[in-house]
């Protein structure tokens, strides 16, 4: 029942309902909603205004949430709502620790210590490329960094944006590939470390290809690797094209994947002219 009712909640959230998910959850004891329909019972109320309220709903799951990186999220997402923004960084910091290649974990903290330090957010990022780049740093950390400035580029470049808060609002109304994910890997085993194209992550392309590489040995990978489709031997050569991401993340950003996640090996699929994954013939056969 609990996901039944989740998953309909979730769609009212994606709807903008926020107050019908509120009056629909105030109908059952809270003791009872568990630990995903407390966090978006807070996230409605976040939408709504109500960010002491939301804080609130969040520590009362403390216990489970300080092993997820997105209660650590949302709970900076707040702070940064209430332009708390040293409060803020600190929870985004703690999400960095168990999420240290999430993109959008990324951005989040240079948002805010953009906001922290009164400064460009386009600035700040200029700092942590630098930064990296001293500390020697991989690259495609730093590549990582240059796709959040990339992904900031093509916001609407209204007065002000870069340095309020009005910015985390404009990255989620926005058709850019940005949103607060979603756990859609719970029973997932093994590593969910995947590589995907800038097609997909950067500029918002469905994923068309998908296939299941055997992972070096010794290497934490999922062995998934996703494409748009379209991309030309010339781009897939070049290193900066692509990048190392957490599963659960491409599950947001193309749920139609979920499905065939458990394959073996060596499958591969792709998408037909319907929209819809097919497995693709081997090669061998």
């Amino acid at each position: 029942m609990k996901q039944s009712l989740l998953e309909n909640l979730q769609k009212l959230y994606n709807e903008k309902k926020y107050q019908e998910i509120i009056n629909e959850l105030l109908e059952i004891e809270p003791e009872q909603w568990g630990y995903d329909l407390t966090c978006l019972f807070a996230r409605a109320l976040n939408e709504i205004g109500e960010y002491d309220d939301a804080m609130g709903y969040l520590l009362k799951v403390a216990n489970q949430g300080r092993k997820d990186y997105m209660w650590y999220m949302r709970i900076g997402y707040t702070y940064f709502l209430q332009k708390k923004y040293r409060d803020a960084t600190e929870m985004f910091e703690k999400a960095l620790k168990l999420q240290p290649n999430n993109q959008e974990v990324l951005l989040f903290l240079a948002v805010t210590k953009s906001a922290e330090k009164q400064e460009n957010v386009h600035d700040y990022i200029n700092h942590m490329i630098e930064e990296l780049k001293k500390m020697k740093q991989k690259t495609e950390n730093i590549d990582m960094i240059q796709n959040i400035k990339q992904m900031i580029k093509k916001l609407p470049q209204h007065k002000d944006i870069l340095n309020t808060h009005t910015l985390l609002r404009v990255l989620k109304d926005n058709s850019i590939v940005f949103h607060i994910e979603e756990n859609m890997l719970k029973d997932w085993k093994g590593s969910r470390n995947c590589f995907a194209t800038n097609r997909i992550i950067v500029e918002g392309e469905k994923i068309g290809f998908m296939y299941r590489d055997i992972p070096k040995k010794g290497r934490e990978d999922s062995g998934w690797r996703f494409i748009a489709g379209d991309e030309s031997s010339d781009y897939m050569a070049d290193e900066k094209n692509f990048g190392l991401y957490d599963l659960n993340l491409l599950c947001n950003y193309d749920p139609d994947i979920i499905p065939f996640l458990n394959a073996e090996y060596g499958k591969a699929y792709y998408r037909d002219e319907q929209g819809i994954f097919r497995e693709a013939e081997s090669s061998e056969e």
